[in-house]
Parts: C-alpha cells; sequence; structure tokens
C-alpha cells in the first residue's frame, strides 16, 4: 500500500480518522498551551514534543504503508468493529488524561523536569493516582493506535515507548526528590508511577 492509499484509508475508515485526529488534537493542545514568558523555552518545549509525536505517528504510517514485510510484522488480529471501538474509546480517554494532566500542572510542565521550573509538588487531580499522569496518556494514546494497526511492529512500538517513558519518569523522579525531598518520598509511598494499582 502507497502514500495514496495509506492516506485513503485513513480518511475513510472512522477508527484511523479518530486515531489521526486524536494525534493532532493532542499535538495542537501541546504547543498552543506550552506556558511560561520565556520565548526559548516555549519553543524548545514545543519541538520536542513535536519531534516525539512526529516519530511515533511516523512509525505508525510506515506500517500502514506495507513497508514491512508481513514475515516480520504479521497481523495479530482481524480488524472489526469491536477492535475498532476499544482503539478509539482508548484514544479519546488517553486524550482527556493527557489534556486532563497538562491542564492541572499549569506553569509547573516543562517537556524536560528541572529544579528551577518545579516550583510546586502537584498532587491533585490526576496526579492523585498516579505519578506521571501525562506519560500514562501518551502511552494509552500509542497503544489505541497499535491496536487498530493490529500489527505485531504496533504492539512492539508500544513496548519500547513505555520502557522508554518509565525510564524518564525514573531520572525525572530524583530531580523531583532531590527538589521536594520528603513530601516527595510521601508522596512516592501512596502512588504508582503509570498505572494505578499496577506500575
Amino acid at each position: 500500500m502507497g502514500y495514496t492509499e495509506t492516506m485513503w484509508t485513513i480518511l475513510t475508515n472512522p477508527t484511523s480518522l479518530l486515531i489521526a485526529l486524536g494525534w493532532i488534537a493532542f499535538l495542537l493542545y501541546w504547543i498552543i498551551s506550552a506556558p511560561g514568558k520565556n520565548l526559548r523555552l516555549r519553543v524548545m518545549n514545543s519541538a520536542l514534543t513535536l519531534a516525539l509525536s512526529v516519530a511515533v505517528a511516523g512509525l505508525f504510517f510506515l506500517m500502514g504503508t506495507g513497508n514491512i514485510p508481513e514475515s516480520v510484522n504479521p497481523a495479530l488480529w482481524q480488524d472489526s468493529l469491536p477492535v475498532g471501538l476499544c482503539a478509539d474509546l482508548l484514544v479519546l480517554v488517553s486524550l482527556f488524561i493527557l489534556i486532563w494532566s497538562r491542564r492541572t500542572l499549569g506553569s509547573n510542565w516543562s517537556a524536560q523536569v528541572r529544579n528551577e521550573r518545579a516550583t510546586e509538588l502537584v498532587t491533585s487531580g490526576p496526579y492523585a493516582f498516579v505519578r506521571h499522569p501525562i506519560y500514562t496518556g501518551f502511552i494509552g494514546l500509542v497503544l489505541g493506535t497499535a491496536i487498530a494497526y493490529g500489527r505485531f511492529a504496533g504492539i512492539l512500538i508500544w513496548v519500547v515507548f513505555t520502557v522508554g517513558l518509565y525510564v524518564k519518569s525514573q531520572k525525572e523522579e530524583s530531580v523531583l526528590m532531590n527538589k521536594f525531598k520528603d513530601e516527595y518520598a510521601t508522596y512516592r509511598a501512596k502512588t504508582k508511577a503509570l498505572f494505578p494499582f499496577l506500575l
């Protein structure tokens, strides 16, 4: 399947269209809501968000064009209404979590956690359930996309992405622990990193 056929599939398949719109909504919201008056920091945060989103979306688009041989990228399940609804629901819930988390953080958000950006420890809203709900939402967005594609490579992308964000979250926690000390240790003991009751 070439570029034109892939674009046509996205535009005519309700699940593919909803997922594409979900990614666009996420990207636009993330760039428009970049906090702070520092233009250089806003541009850097937006550029990092754009680069990560384009990389993930590009990988899925590459799968959709049929450039990966079937022998190394087999279908894991058939496209069906229940699969499509599951993917749609996951994307919509993940988008809600992403926006809710970002709005809860407000001006404390930055693409890279640094002492000078973390002015207060936010533990309300989605942060009452997990310490890194933005990553939870992003992982869900990628998983919803992988479910819709139904291919081995999609699940592999999701696994690598999840591990990468978990490692990044642990590095950020060292900064937060240094900044908020006992307050963060107490918060960390009460909440999971990415998924309530699991991890």
